[in-house]
């Protein structure tokens, strides 16, 4: 088995075991913690990224690029103040996406995909990894879907999805004569990923994934890309210049729970509506990192 394989597998028994053993609070807890710690440093070093990529860049141009990088995380949020439905819908689309990439990058036989298989198997990929997460929380889910105006989803169609779309994501890797092994381990990780949705609760569950299958992914290609190395080294700089724009996200969060008009009890609306207004910046400067990469 390969390294990522094993990783995989060790996450999961980790966090199967932690949810015998821990409430569904401190389970939330947990959650947060991670999404509000790694999850957002793992998005805090995006100018930098559109700096090595654009080669060389004015302080003009950098202080220019800054504004219009926060421009679009206000215009995420004016999207969710307007027509909350569609901006979530559109988060959940774009998610789909930017998870799938970071998932099928991380196994270099993607390489060898042709360009529309690649796509196929990137959405293929989120849908499944989202339907899953719905399916087996579907109340919860609901309930959160409806502070966005937005109509109950049944257990039926859900269900049609992931069938659907799951028999698509394997036929499409079946045509690639690359992808035996790879079949075997998405299988095994679906298989392990739905267990793990019955037994942790939303947030965590989320969080598991969003840390452990992207966040430290994308984080290691970031601090290649930018440095040119993942040692320790590369990694300690990629930290501390991430601090400043982690800080101020965590003062914007903090703002924006204390102003917003979603309902405060309910930190689940508060923290998608957060979550994707900084991620549509995020996903145009990590897709164009990708590419460059080729």
């Amino acid at each position: 088995m390969t390294k990522i394989i094993i990783f995989r597998i060790a996450v999961f028994l980790i966090f199967l075991t932690l949810s015998f053993l821990l409430s569904t609070n401190y389970q939330d807890m947990v959650g947060f913690a991670l999404v509000l710690s790694v999850g957002l440093i793992h998005g805090a070093n995006d100018l930098l990224i559109i700096k090595k990529n654009s080669k060389s860049i004015s302080n003009f141009s950098q202080f220019r690029t800054f504004f219009a990088y926060i421009g679009v995380v206000f215009v995420g949020l004016i999207f969710f103040y307007l027509i909350p439905s569609f901006a979530l819908i559109t988060f959940i689309l774009v998610s789909i996406y930017h998870f799938g990439e970071q998932h099928l990058q991380a196994i270099p036989i993607t390489r060898k995909l042709r360009s529309n298989y690649r796509v196929i198997s990137i959405v293929s990929h989120g849908i499944i990894l989202f339907t899953i997460i719905f399916m087996n929380n579907i109340e919860l889910v609901n309930n959160v879907f409806l502070s966005f105006k937005i109509n109950f989803l049944s257990s039926n169609t859900l269900n049609l999805i992931l069938v659907t779309v799951t028999v698509v994501y394997m036929s499409t890797l079946v045509i690639n004569k690359y992808l035996t092994s790879f079949i075997i381990s998405e299988i095994l990780f679906f298989v392990l990923f739905y267990f793990l949705s019955l037994s942790l609760t939303l947030i965590l569950c989320f969080s598991v994934y969003f840390i452990f299958f992207h966040s430290i992914l994308s984080i290691k290609d970031q601090v290649k890309y930018i440095y040119g190395s993942n040692d320790t080294i590369s990694l300690k700089r990629y930290l501390l210049n991430s601090m400043p724009y982690f800080i101020l996200a965590l003062i914007f969060l903090i703002l924006f729970y204390n102003f917003t008009e979603i309902d405060n009890s309910d930190l689940l609306p508060i923290i998608f509506t957060f979550l994707a207004a900084i991620t549509f910046p995020h996903v145009i400067v990590i897709e164009k990192m990708y590419r460059s990469m080729k």
